[in-house]
């Protein structure tokens, strides 16, 4: 039976203590002898297979993760600076009310100052999310790196939306992935965890306040 079993801030602090991987470290790069990329992967990347020897231990698991934009030196964050980099977005609040039979709703926008990210010292946290049983297959759909553009949406591709929000001018928003974006994450596996993984995602939400985990109230 599943139940709060373990101390929320304690497994925050093991999740801030886990370095930050680059993204590479689950992907691989898929090209045809000539050079050029195959159809179903236009980017040149696909998340490697599930029984890779290279990958992290635990990935295949359930647990917490967090998506970084890694901050390892002084050009880290120039992608911020370009023009082709929008730092306003626009995300659908609550139904207009008073208008009979309308489907109008409340529109956000959000603005990502310079005072904004320069609160975060290091690594600047993206989206926090949570897997009962593959983080890794999790965060492919995350990801969905083998498009060099991505332009669908569903629930479960929030950190590739935020990307192309931020940079819808960027031809290949892929490559920013590659060359960006990192990760991190602890093991909380299976129905037994639900409990402590809800809560430590939360929290983790409210310590880190990540990009792309903005929601608003319907």
């Amino acid at each position: 039976m599943a139940s709060l079993t373990q101390d929320i801030e304690l497994l925050f602090n093991q999740l801030e203590l886990v370095k930050q991987r680059p993204i590479t470290d689950i992907l691989d790069r898929i090209q045809n002898k000539d050079g050029t990329f195959h159809k179903r992967y236009p980017s040149g990347w696909k998340i490697k297979n599930s029984n890779d020897t290279l990958l992290p231990t635990g990935i295949n698991k359930g647990g917490v993760y967090v998506f970084w934009w890694l901050n390892n030196s002084n050009e880290s964050l120039e992608p911020f600076n370009w023009k082709m980099c929008s730092r306003k977005y626009t995300l659908q609040g609550k139904k207009i009310s008073g208008q009979s039979g309308s489907d109008d709703y409340h529109q956000v926008e959000i603005e990502i100052s310079d005072s904004w990210l320069e609160m975060y010292k290091g690594h600047i946290p993206l989206y926090v999310g949570k897997s009962a049983d593959n983080i890794l297959k999790r965060m492919s759909l995350h990801l969905q790196i083998n498009q060099s553009k991505y332009r669908r949406k569903s629930t479960s591709d929030q950190l590739r939306r935020g990307i192309e929000r931020l940079f819808m001018q960027h031809p290949n928003t892929a490559d920013l992935i590659v060359n960006h974006v990192g990760y991190s994450f602890i093991n909380l596996h299976g129905k037994d965890e639900v409990v402590n993984r809800f809560y430590l995602e939360d929290y983790a939400i409210g310590k880190l306040m990540p990009l792309f985990n903005i929601d608003i109230e319907r």
